[in-house]
């Protein structure tokens, strides 16, 4: 079901999904829910599924549209879901089936931001964690995984202890003491032959022993036998990557500026860059990034912050899968859009 998800309006986050019919979807004041984007025309572009493709037409806005990061010169382009799109302070992410974010909204959930994009994993995590069962999640750095294992400890509401032999120089055997029944094991593929063994031994003789083990890939890839790994994985969880995560994306950026930098404003370019970038060290990396780039700007005694205070280094910016810049190609009409002139005080008409 293809679909537009707007993630941003005016200087908030938000979610709304609108599915697009066959006759096209048109994106404006009269379209959104609640909206505070004083840049946006009541009908200011339409959205049109065809051949399993997005066409985005401007409406003749004032403020113009802009797809992939890019204004769209010629009233119209047709580009590939994912794309991000820009309306005025507006962000839409375009997807060719939106039914998962229908109905859906943003909580917090073990102090980690939960969209429909996470939320049937964190459901099943709390499930694992009551039901007892040993639970292995698994995903690219910085996604997350973490904080869902610590969420798993909190459920079960047992002693609990934190493994991780890149930062702690005592071996398993020591931090798995007698009255510990929850162990989050971390970084497995650098445990060592002797932590293995403490392993199996404590899986073997603490029956009252429950573990989550986060990993980036299968254990059995990462050195640990398949037999132990089996006992590890009884449940397997995938976190998706934050490129996958359009719904959760502009909330996080939210969350890291204004605990940087509380008096910011958020301009909805910022946003639009965000989405734009795939993000290879997910979650961690954004808000690193987001927290120090608001302190930046902070101390050049601005009071916005915008998609070109983003260092170009950030998120690895790339054109293409898998980030949300799809292919944006031209499309030819008869109509030109009016030609616009930036004001001084804003240069690109936005």
């Amino acid at each position: 079901m293809p679909g537009v998800v707007v993630v941003w309006t005016g200087a908030q986050p938000t979610v709304q999904v609108f599915r697009v019919p066959s006759s096209g979807l048109v994106i404006g004041r009269e379209l959104l829910k609640t909206t505070t984007d004083d840049r946006i025309s009541r009908q200011h572009a339409r959205i049109l599924w065809k051949d399993r493709r997005f066409v985005v037409t401007d409406l003749g806005s004032r403020n113009g549209t802009y797809a992939g990061g890019h204004a769209l010169i010629d009233r119209e382009v047709t580009v590939t879901a994912p794309s991000v799109v820009r309306t005025g302070r507006t962000v839409s992410v375009l997807l060719d089936d939106v039914r998962r974010f229908e109905g859906a909204s943003i909580e917090t959930r073990h102090d980690a931001i939960v969209g429909a994009s996470t939320h049937p994993l964190w459901i099943r995590m709390e499930e694992a964690a009551h039901q007892g069962q040993n639970l292995l999640i698994i995903g690219e750095p910085g996604v997350g995984k973490g904080r869902m294992a610590r969420g798993y400890a909190r459920v079960r509401g047992k002693p609990e202890a934190v493994f991780n032999p890149t930062i702690q120089a005592v071996p398993l055997e020591r931090v798995a003491g007698p009255q510990i029944e929850t162990l989050v094991l971390e970084q497995t593929g650098k445990m060592g032959a002797a932590n293995q063994a403490t392993l199996v031994k404590l899986l073997d003789t603490r029956p009252n022993l429950r573990v989550c083990t986060t990993a980036v890939m299968p254990l059995e890839h990462l050195g640990m036998p398949p037999e132990v790994a089996l006992r590890l994985g009884s449940m397997q969880l995938h976190m998706p990557p934050l490129r996958d995560r359009p719904d959760e994306m502009s909330f996080l950026v939210a969350d890291a500026v204004r605990a940087a930098e509380p008096a910011l404003q958020i301009h909805s370019t910022l946003i639009e860059a965000c989405l734009l970038r795939p993000w290879p060290g997910n979650s961690r990396e954004l808000v690193g990034e987001v927290s120090r780039m608001s302190h930046t700007v902070a101390s050049q005694g601005k009071n916005n912050i915008r998609g070109e205070d983003l260092d170009n280094d950030a998120g690895h910016l790339m054109v293409g899968a898998p980030t949300m810049n799809a292919a944006v190609q031209p499309t030819a009409v008869g109509n030109k859009a009016r030609p616009r002139t930036p004001s001084a005080r804003n240069p690109r008409g936005d």
